[in-house]
């Protein structure tokens, strides 16, 4: 009400205030009509229909937790794959002419065939390999590998081709 008094009581001295008021009030309607329209609830229909009855059979039940699959595995990192059962200090790896000073005396060698525990794990020491096992996980160390026992821990000496690795647990 109070534009349209403005609107129609304005003097001539307001001439261009008369006609900023009705570029306003037209911008405004319009702008408003404008939001009113984008802005309204949507015309959603639902096109189907319920068929049967819920029940408490019907609804999905939680499946039971699955154990993983068992951990398989070989190379010369399986001990250290294991933290539960053994503690990698050092490793050493190179040319088998440079570490042979490193390796320990063959007195010391565990010899094949022997098992030994250590945590929830199982080692068995072949010939030329070792078997890790671990619940149903079972890993292997394979040839040319060889476990010896010093100052009361274990270590591993791995030889591939001209390589070797020497790991200490």
């Amino acid at each position: 009400m109070l534009i349209v008094e403005l609107l129609t009581n304005a003097s001539s001295s307001n001439k261009m205030t008369r006609y900023y008021l009705a570029a306003t009030l037209l911008v405004v309607l319009v702008g408003g009509l404008l939001a009113a329209h984008r802005l309204g609830p949507p015309n959603l229909r639902i096109a189907g229909s319920a068929v049967g009855t819920p029940s408490v059979e019907s609804a999905r039940r939680p499946e039971p937790a699955r154990s993983p699959p068992p951990f398989t595995g070989a190379g010369s990192w399986v001990l250290s794959a294991l933290p539960a059962c053994f503690d990698e200090r050092s490793r050493v790896r190179g040319p088998a002419t440079e570490l042979q000073a490193k390796i320990p005396p063959a007195a010391n060698r565990i010899v094949a065939p022997a098992t030994l525990t250590a945590g929830p794990c199982t080692v068995r020491v072949e010939p030329h390999e070792l078997w890790v096992t671990r619940g149903p996980d079972r890993l292997r160390v394979p040839p040319d590998a060889a476990l010896y026992r010093v100052d009361g821990r274990l270590v591993l000496v791995v030889r591939t081709g001209a390589t070797v690795e020497i790991r200490r647990y």
